[in-house]
């Protein structure tokens, strides 16, 4: 419900480590979103499999579903990938994109690629909502860098990184929601 303040209730379609089969198994019980990522890309152990087939399948089980598809952009092609689903009518002209930055192996966490990256999806679907990502230690940086730019949204949790400074590990996925509403404050 992107209109609407308050919980949004995500599933991950992700492929780490889960059989093809399975990645769109629950999307039935309708989240409002779910991810969608649009390309394969190299992790620092495996590749993360996202072949033309499955993420066609998946997209139509979103809009078959109603869900909203959050697009995992960790490479500047994924974001074509989209645009050939918004091409067969996979997906609206109004996706809600994220930036994935700082992936060993995948697109870096620079500031200059960000801003490739979003004039890319600006240009392509003009009335995309977007967001970014950073993995790890980028976490903070890149939500710097999201906020300056007038991100539509923010990412933050234990899913992306654990730590709070190099020193310490992050108490709770609360913890890490409180910097980042003290950093959308700022």
């Amino acid at each position: 419900n992107r209109l609407c303040p308050g919980m949004i209730v995500q599933f991950s379609t992700g492929g780490r480590g889960r059989d093809p089969s399975l990645r769109s198994s629950a999307l039935y019980l309708r989240p409002d979103m779910a991810s969608l990522s649009t390309g394969s890309v190299n992790f620092p152990t495996i590749v993360y499999e996202n072949h033309t087939t499955l993420v066609e399948e998946m997209a139509g089980k979103m809009k078959e579903f109603g869900i909203e598809p959050e697009i995992e952009i960790f490479d500047l092609s994924h974001l074509h990938g989209a645009r050939r689903l918004a091409d067969k009518g996979l997906l609206d002209e109004r996706p809600h994109i994220q930036f994935v930055m700082g992936v060993q192996n995948a697109m870096p966490a620079e500031e200059g690629l960000l801003d490739i990256l979003l004039n890319e999806a600006k240009r392509l679907f003009p009335a995309c909502t977007w967001t970014a990502a950073g993995i790890g230690r980028h976490q903070a940086q890149v939500m710097k860098w999201a906020l300056v730019r007038g991100a539509d949204a923010i990412r933050t949790g234990l899913e992306d990184n654990i730590r709070v400074t190099k020193e310490r590990l992050a108490a709770s996925n609360a913890e890490l929601v409180s910097l980042a509403a003290d950093a959308v404050r700022r």
